[in-house]
This record gives C-alpha cells, sequence and structure tokens, in this order.
C-alpha cells in the first residue's frame, strides 16, 4: 500500500507540478509580450508625431528618401500614404511598386479613431511586425503616416525570460517532489493507523481506539474517528436494542402478523399466526398457500396485490380448533417512492370471543323477546276475553283476572331481574363489605323461603360449623345470594330437603363434572388462606333430580334453562343463576355449581375464612 501511494503522490506531483510550469510559462510570455506592445505602441507614437511635423504639406512627390533618411533615425520601417491608400513614400521598398494600403487594418482604424494598430504578418519582408498608424493632422483625408518594426526582438526577450523560469519551475519540483517524499512516509503510517483500526471497526471491536502522533488536519480526523466509531458503536447497540424490542412485540403479539412478497412468499411471519393455524416448524421463506392452505386468506392476499389497496374480510379456520379471524391484507412499498406494490402486511385479529358474544346478544334479544311476548300475549288473550263478555261470568272472570295477575307479576318479576342484572354489570351496584353474621343471614333466607318449602313438604335446614361466625361480605347482597339458590333449589325438589352448609378446612377443588375442571389457580387469590391453607364454603344443597352434566358448563347464562317448560310453570325468568354468578363474582368469591342426574345439585361458594369474634 505504501508503494502506491507513494507512486500516485509522485505522478501527481509531477503532472501539478508540469501543469503548474506551463501555465506560468504561458502567463508570462503574455505579459511579456503585451508589455513589450504597449510600450512599443507608445514610442512609435511619439515617434510619428515627430515625423508628421516634417512631412511636406502636399503628398505629391517621391517620399521615398525623406522615409529612409528618418528610419536611420528611429530604426522603424516608415510609410507615408495618401487619403486614397496610395503609397507616397517608404523607407524599405519603392512607393512607387507597392499596392493600395487602404484596406490595411491599422489604417482602417485610424480612419476612424486617427490612430490604429495592429499585428500581422507582412507579405513584402516575409515577418511579423507591430504597425502603427496616425492620420497627419489628425485629418485621414490628408494621409496616413505609418511606422512599423519587426518583433523578432520581442520574441528574443520572451525566450530569454522563459529560459530561467523552466530552470526555477524544475527546481521548485524537485523540491517539492523531495518534500512529497518525506511527507509521505508520515502521512502513509498514519493511513496505515487509520486503516488498522478500520478492520478492528468492520469485525466489530469497538474497544479499540486510533492513536496518532500527527497534528493538524490528520489529528483533527483521527479524533473524528474515534468519535465517529463511539457513535456508530451507540447507534449499533440502539439498532439492536431496538430490532429486539421488535421481535418481542412481534413474538407476544396476541394478533397473527405477516409480511408477504407479490409472489405468495412469506418474509416474516410472528408466532401468533402459527399458534392460530397449529404450526409448529419455522414457515419464513416458504409458500403461504402450501403452510396455511386456507382459500379465503388467499383471496384477502390476491385481492390486496391486484387492487393495491388494502383489503379485510372475516375468515373461518376449522384445525387445530375452530375460529373466526379477521384478516387485513394491505399493501407496502419500499423504498416509499416506490410506484409497484413490494409486499404484503397481513394482520389477523382472533374475533372468535366477540363473535361468541355476539351469538350471546341475539339469543339474549330472542329470548327476551319470548319471555316477555308469552306473558304478554297471556294477558291480552284474557283481557280480550274479559271484554268481550266474560267479566260478566262470574265463574270465569276471577279465574281470567288471577291468571291475568300472574302473567303481570311474572313480567314485572322479569323485568326487575333485567335491571338488577344491568346495575350489577354497569357498576351501579356497590358492593359494601362488613362483618356479616352467617346465623342470622342464613336464619333470615330460611324464615323467608320457610314457608314456599312447607308447601311442597320440604325441609329447610342450615349446617354452619361452630368456629365460623362472620364473613366479610355485603349482607344484602349475600342474602340475596342465597335466596336465589335456596329458591332453586326449592323449584326444583319435590322431596326431600335443601341444606345450607358452611364449612371451612377445603385441602382442595373436586371437580364439576369428567369435562370440566377447577384448578387452583382459577380461584381468586382473594379466596385463598395461603397461611391456614384452607378455604370457607358455603354450599346449598338439595335432593331434586339433578342437572345433566352437558349443562352444567351453562349454567348462568342469562335465561338458560335446563327444563324451560317446568321452569316457565314455576315461575322462573331464567335470569337467577345469572344475577347470583354477577354477585358472586363482584364480592371476589368463586361459584362452583356440581350435579349429578337423580342425585341432588350443591351449589358452591368459596370465599375467604371468617374472622372470629
Amino acid at each position: 500500500m505504501k508503494r502506491v501511494l507513494f507512486r500516485r503522490i509522485l505522478l501527481s506531483s509531477l503532472i501539478i507540478a508540469s501543469v503548474l510550469l506551463i501555465a506560468l510559462e504561458l502567463y508570462l510570455s503574455s505579459v511579456i509580450r503585451n508589455n513589450h506592445i504597449l510600450k512599443l505602441r507608445e514610442n512609435l507614437l511619439i515617434q510619428s508625431r515627430l515625423i508628421a511635423e516634417q512631412i511636406p504639406a502636399f503628398l505629391t512627390a517621391d517620399l521615398d528618401d525623406f522615409c529612409k533618411k528618418f528610419k536611420e533615425k528611429t530604426g522603424a520601417r516608415i510609410t507615408i500614404i495618401d487619403g486614397t491608400g496610395r503609397v507616397a513614400g517608404d523607407s524599405d521598398e519603392p512607393s512607387d511598386k507597392m499596392e493600395n494600403h487602404l484596406d490595411r487594418p491599422e489604417l482602417k482604424e485610424a480612419s476612424v479613431s486617427n490612430t490604429g494598430s495592429s499585428i500581422r504578418f507582412s507579405s513584402t519582408l516575409h515577418k511579423d511586425f507591430f504597425y502603427l498608424a496616425s492620420a497627419l493632422n489628425n485629418d485621414p483625408e490628408r494621409g496616413f503616416l505609418r511606422l512599423s518594426v519587426p518583433l523578432h526582438d520581442m520574441e528574443k526577450a520572451i525566450s530569454d525570460v522563459r529560459r530561467p523560469i523552466v530552470i526555477a519551475s524544475l527546481i521548485a519540483l524537485l523540491a517539492a517532489v523531495f518534500t512529497g517524499l518525506f511527507q509521505t512516509k508520515k502521512i502513509t503510517q498514519s493511513i496505515e493507523e487509520i486503516t488498522k483500526f478500520s478492520r478492528e471497526i468492520k469485525s466489530g471491536n469497538f474497544r479499540t481506539h486510533l492513536f496518532l502522533k500527527e497534528k493538524g488536519a490528520l489529528g483533527e480526523l483521527a479524533k473524528n474517528i474515534n468519535e465517529m466509531a463511539q457513535e456508530l458503536k451507540a447507534r449499533l447497540e440502539r439498532s439492536h436494542e431496538d430490532s429486539h424490542k421488535i421481535e418481542e412485540i412481534l413474538r407476544n403479539m396476541y394478533d397473527g402478523l405477516m409480511l408477504i412478497d407479490t409472489e405468495g412468499k412469506i418474509l416474516l411471519c410472528n408466532p401468533a399466526v402459527k399458534k392460530f393455524f397449529g404450526i409448529e416448524s419455522d414457515i419464513d421463506g416458504m409458500s403461504l398457500m402450501e403452510t396455511l392452505r386456507n382459500a379465503e386468506l388467499m383471496e384477502v392476499f390476491s385481492g390486496a396485490v391486484k387492487k393495491g389497496e388494502p383489503v379485510s374480510q372475516e375468515i373461518e379456520i376449522t384445525y387445530p380448533k375452530k375460529l373466526y379471524l379477521t384478516a387485513a391484507a394491505a399493501p407496502f412499498y419500499y423504498p416509499p417512492e416506490r410506484k409497484s406494490i413490494s409486499g404484503i402486511v397481513l394482520s389477523l385479529h382472533d374475533v372468535t370471543r366477540l363473535k361468541k358474544l355476539e351469538d350471546v346478544r341475539k339469543d339474549f334479544v330472542a329470548n327476551v323477546s319470548h319471555e316477555i311476548k308469552t306473558p304478554i300475549t297471556a294477558i291480552k288473550g284474557f283481557a280480550e276475553t274479559l271484554m268481550e263478555g266474560a267479566i260478566c261470568d262470574n265463574e270465569n272472570a276471577g279465574r281470567f283476572l288471577m291468571t291475568i295477575r300472574n302473567h303481570a307479576e311474572r313480567l314485572n318479576s322479569l323485568v326487575e331481574d333485567l335491571l338488577t342484572l344491568s346495575r350489577i354489570e354497569l357498576g351501579d351496584i356497590k358492593i359494601k363489605k362488613t362483618a356479616v353474621n352467617l346465623n342470622d343471614a342464613v336464619d333470615m333466607v330460611i324464615t323467608t323461603l320457610m314457608d314456599k318449602a312447607g308447601a311442597k313438604g320440604l325441609q329447610l335446614k342450615k349446617d354452619i360449623q361452630p368456629d365460623i361466625y362472620e364473613i366479610n361480605a355485603d349482607k344484602n347482597r349475600l342474602i340475596q345470594i342465597l335466596l336465589n339458590i335456596v329458591d332453586n333449589g326449592i323449584k326444583f325438589t319435590e322431596k326431600g330437603e335443601v341444606i345450607i352448609k358452611v364449612t371451612s378446612n377445603v385441602p382442595h377443588l373436586s371437580l364439576r363434572s369428567e369435562a370440566e375442571a377447577i384448578s387452583k389457580d382459577e380461584i381468586p387469590r382473594s379466596a385463598r388462606n395461603d397461611d391456614a391453607g384452607r378455604f370457607v364454603e358455603i354450599s346449598v344443597e338439595d335432593t331434586g333430580p339433578g342437572i345433566p352434566k352437558q349443562h352444567l358448563s351453562r349454567l348462568g347464562e342469562r335465561f338458560y334453562r335446563v327444563d324451560r317448560s317446568r321452569s316457565r310453570e314455576l315461575g322462573g325468568t331464567g335470569l337467577g343463576l345469572a344475577i347470583v354468578k354477577h354477585l358472586v363474582k363482584a364480592h371476589g368469591w368463586h361459584l362452583r355449581i356440581e350435579s349429578a342426574q337423580g342425585k341432588g345439585t350443591k351449589a358452591k361458594i368459596i370465599l375467604p375464612p371468617v374472622t372470629k369474634i
């Protein structure tokens, strides 16, 4: 590298010196020539004025001798020309043999400005001459006096000057070369250090530093390179950090995200997409169609490529499980000024829950409409019957009015339950927990429902563990929870009993059913006694027919009934357990229903331990 750099510097120095030498020679030659001509013009102009005073008034006589005489005094060739351009006298040639000179450049200029000059080749003497012509007595019509001298003296002067210029330039060139060689050695050493440093930086070693003994520009360069390396290191670290953040964001995104080129090749894919489609292997670089194999997804992708604008569509996948996804494909351009599409950004958003919620909403609207329509239809029908004359039928009128009253009460209960449920969900009903005596609360529930149970021949019992006196709860809402659960037990139990139990020391959670298990993690932390390792459990057990296991998972949904016709006969609105579920959740407790067909039903509420008084 040193030799290459040396040759380049030496060659550059020689070229620059040569160009400067030639430029200097041309410039000085031009300056000397112009100065010489300027001085020559001034001298000839003075001489022409002196000679003009001696020229006869009339130019008819032969003036060759006159011109020769003054040439001996001035050394310049002298020519006298009349106003018509005829040569009246010349110091070097017979005037009668010379051609008309009116077209000479110096005479044309002198005829306009009284004085004219030109440099040209003399066809008579075959030399370059400087010609100066002046009008006699400033009157071009009278004639002209022309003096001319050869320029060989000027060329000799220029040649005399050129020789020392060349010698001086050669000396300067040699001095520059030797100085350049000395500086080149120092520069090449510095450049070698910079090159070595740059290799280290290229390999990723940012711990090294560049130290140069040189000062001035190279020292400043070394300082700037060190600062640049540190800035590059910081930017690379930030870039790696940003890249890591983006990777983490993509990896932990709930939505699926893919980057696909216009040919359908997957450039980037986050784990969410693989999770949606049950893919475990890496699919980057593979075809969209061969990996995901979803025709609807391909339609979205193809539509975005063809239209060049975002396309969105809801798609359904069935493997590994049934999901509803919103697929949105948007074209991207890189670089931004590019006119054709670079690829497609495809995002997949799971809307399965929203789909289910929409279905629940539709079912809710349909159920509400049906539940309200039944009593309204009955009320309307019996009212019309009474209006048509049955009101006068003493035997049936009372029965019709009682039926209208019962349906009105059922409709009122339905509206009240809907309002209660709505207020719970909106947070209008606030849970204000205080110390509640369980015996008092359970006794109030039993007292309220005792007559209803007695009418069916059922017994209401309580079984509260002796060491449990109080719990932290909203008393009114607790009573409402127990009333709803016990009321359900009474409605669907034909014989036997309904027992309210309160126990603690629950070491583990049993299974709801074979299909639905509940782990310890499903219990809210507020319902755990981490110190004692036990829970408090309030349960309501009946001896009814039980609930088939396929219905257990849906208990607590609005208007969901295991036996719809029997529930309506018993006056149920289908909202009792939904209200219980929301109130239990608002307390931070957990509700679990266990049942087996023909073996009764047990509703459990799991909550934190009691506080002893």
